[in-house]
């Protein structure tokens, strides 16, 4: 007999009532089969089948299949079945947005926050770039004639500090304010995913929104002091290639904010797994 994927499914107990099914137990988790209200609509909702013929193999809340033993709370049993191609997902049921998508909306911001900033600090980095390209002709005119590479000045090594503040400044407008106003950026839309709290669906308060945007700029923030430059630079990607190994796919600068990242559906809420036939109205 084929297992049934989780999802959300009427409850054994109560017809009325819908109850999340992680593939292997039935959770806590309920909601209202049918929307408050409909009864009062045009709409009627669709005929009851009898419980016990909708999903006959699966048990009742509380119950386990036969020659199944509980799972521990210290990790999963020996045998326990796992679906495949499980999707991991919210508490809510929210699909969890993959690595592969969360790095390429990364990209993408980071490629139109650059395009902003560069007009801005043109007028410090105008005199950094003259250097850099009188230096590149001298070499090339020394190389030239089969003269040696000519010593580089001074002022190709300090890189206008004004250049980066603007850059932090600019993304820090961009990032905390669409969070805060829809919880996505550009790259996020773009990719169809989106930031939500982990409580429900709602882009990420003010505060959470600069919490993240500093733990994921604290390579920028911090970048002066060289010590500290070279241990937050190692936590920096410690914290971006953390969603590959965590069970809820979340980054540091996720987790303490308490946010999680999801796949936005196309209505504009976070894609939630409902089986057919079972979904609100």
């Amino acid at each position: 007999m084929s297992e049934r994927a989780s999802g959300w499914y009427p409850d054994p107990n109560d017809p009325d009532t819908l109850r999340y099914w992680d593939g292997i137990l039935w959770t806590d988790r309920t909601m209202p089969r049918v929307k408050p209200g409909l009864e009062k609509s045009h709409i009627s909702a669709a005929p009851q089948v009898p419980q016990h013929h909708q999903h006959p193999h699966l048990p009742h809340p509380g119950q386990h299949r036969p020659g199944q033993q509980q799972s521990s709370p210290n990790g999963p049993y020996r045998g326990q079945f796992q679906p495949a191609s499980a999707t991991a997902r919210t508490p809510d049921g929210a699909e969890l947005a993959p690595f592969w998508r969360r790095a390429l909306a990364f990209i993408v911001d980071n490629i139109l926050t650059s395009a902003i900033a560069a007009p801005l600090a043109w007028p410090w980095l105008s005199d950094w770039v003259h250097v850099v390209r009188t230096y590149f002709n001298e070499s090339l005119d020394a190389a030239r004639e089969g003269r040696g590479t000519p010593d580089a000045p001074d002022a190709l090594y300090n890189f206008p500090w004004q250049v980066g503040l603007v850059a932090v400044a600019v993304y820090f407008v961009y990032e905390v304010a669409l969070t805060v106003w829809r919880g996505q950026t550009v790259g996020k839309m773009l990719l169809g995913i989106k930031v939500r709290r982990e409580e429900n669906d709602k882009p990420p308060t003010f505060g959470a929104a600069v919490y993240r945007f500093a733990v994921k700029q604290l390579t920028s923030i911090v970048g002066p002091v060289p010590l500290l430059s070279f241990l937050v630079t190692i936590f920096q990607i410690v914290d971006y290639l953390r969603p590959l190994s965590d069970r809820m796919n979340q980054a540091f600068h996720d987790s303490w904010p308490g946010t999680y990242v999801v796949r936005k559906q196309r209505g504009g809420a976070s894609e939630e797994q409902t089986p057919p036939g079972d979904r609100m109205y």
